[in-house]
């Protein structure tokens, strides 16, 4: 299954907004998250709560700086945080797409 969430990242800079897509294996996950012009790639495991957390990187004009982020499923919505450093960064979203496999 393959789902496409539009996303927005409240950072210290302000609302970023970008896409997150998501493929399930299993418990496992993988996909891509493109955030300020980059396509990130995102690895991680769904739980058995039904949370996703994930180790992505986020890359910037000056380099990439690698997250940690948990997010919820609630129906069509996901929200969460990452941690970076000493700081989290709030996301929230919706579904936009959602595919399964035959």
């Amino acid at each position: 299954m393959t789902d496409r969430y539009e996303v927005r990242l409240h950072s210290q800079l302000g609302p970023r907004d970008g896409i997150l897509t998501i493929e399930g294996d299993g418990g496992y996950v993988s996909g891509s998250l493109e955030l300020l012009g980059h396509r990130n790639a995102v690895r991680g495991v769904l739980t058995g709560d039904g949370s996703i957390h994930i180790f992505h990187a986020i890359r910037t004009s000056v380099g990439a700086m690698p997250c940690e982020t948990v997010l919820e499923l609630s129906g069509a919505r996901l929200t969460g945080a990452t941690a970076i450093n000493n700081c989290r960064i709030r996301w929230e979203g919706r579904r936009i797409s959602k595919e399964s496999e035959t």
